[in-house]
């Protein structure tokens, strides 16, 4: 059948996640019906290369459509502006080999979460808001004993079940941008609820509620890692790798917010988000408010 790799990029804030679901909205079962009404093709399949949970965004989600005869891919695209709902965009259709999955197929995806140091107007969808003060160094100096190869079970939701819960993490690193911390998690895939775990461990080292050297016995089992994960809000799939593809990616910036380059980035390098190995931000006063 002939294949093609679409990437999508989606709002997910009124999806309960990419993956079909009888009853409930998804990015799954909402393009599907989108491709079955424009190609008349009541047989095709699309499989996505990430299941993002219910909450969760993607800049560039990938899928792979089987169909039963080829299509005009730029045709195709026209014709699913005019039908998709304005939280779902295809930004590219190609033909691919007719092996191609988007799933089996991936080597490497990168996730970012978004965290706030003030309450936005704009910042609801995509942030996670955390009103005491956060210390990106500390989380920066955690992230790295992420990287490599780990047993990633202590991170996986209750109930995950996988043959392996073994997950090779590439990198894993924060980024300041003036009252934002961005964090930036590339790994050969991840677990249930993986992403997030991590995302809370991280940020509760940054809050001051534990020590970037505890995160080893996390991993180890030894001792639980901090409760909550992240809220799916600040979550985005950020990239899909495939063999053979580029795998540097740009500086990270905000989405879905109002930003003003920081006042230290001005200049040369102007607009480029810093890794937190410069000194972290001061703290502001505690209001005593906790997490939304």
């Amino acid at each position: 059948m002939p294949t093609y790799r679409l990437t999508i990029e989606y709002d997910g804030t009124k999806y309960s996640g990419w993956q079909t679901q009888l009853h409930h909205r998804t990015v799954q079962g909402v393009l599907v019906e989108a491709l079955r009404e424009v190609l008349g093709d009541r047989r095709l399949t699309l499989q996505g290369a990430g299941r993002t949970d219910a909450g969760v965004h993607a800049l560039a989600q990938v899928a792979s459509l089987r169909c039963a005869r080829p299509i005009d891919v730029d045709r195709l695209r026209g014709q699913l502006e005019r039908v998709l709902p304005s939280d779902l965009a295809i930004l590219d259709v190609l033909p691919v080999a007719d092996s191609f999955h988007a799933r089996h197929d991936a080597v490497a995806r990168c996730y970012r979460y978004q965290l706030s140091r003030r309450r936005s107007a704009f910042g609801k969808r995509f942030t996670w808001w955390i009103s005491d003060p956060i210390d990106a160094d500390r989380m920066s100096r955690a992230a790295v004993h992420f990287c490599g190869r780990h047993d990633f079970a202590a991170f996986a939701r209750s109930g995950h079940q996988a043959p392996s819960t073994i997950v090779v993490v590439e990198d894993c690193k924060a980024f300041e941008l003036g009252d934002l911390v961005l964090l930036r998690i590339i790994a050969s895939h991840f677990l249930w609820g993986q992403v997030r775990r991590m995302v809370g461990a991280l940020t509760a080292v940054g809050r001051g509620l534990a020590e970037p050297d505890d995160l080893p016995r996390w991993l180890a089992g030894t001792a639980p890692p901090p409760e909550p994960a992240a809220p799916s809000s600040g979550l985005f799939l950020e990239a899909v790798r495939y063999r053979g593809e580029p795998r540097e990616l740009p500086p990270p910036v905000p989405v879905g917010l109002p930003w003003t380059v920081p006042a230290r980035n001005r200049g040369g390098n102007a607009g480029e988000p810093g890794e937190t190995q410069a000194p972290a931000r001061r703290p502001r006063s505690d209001h005593g408010r906790r997490p939304r």
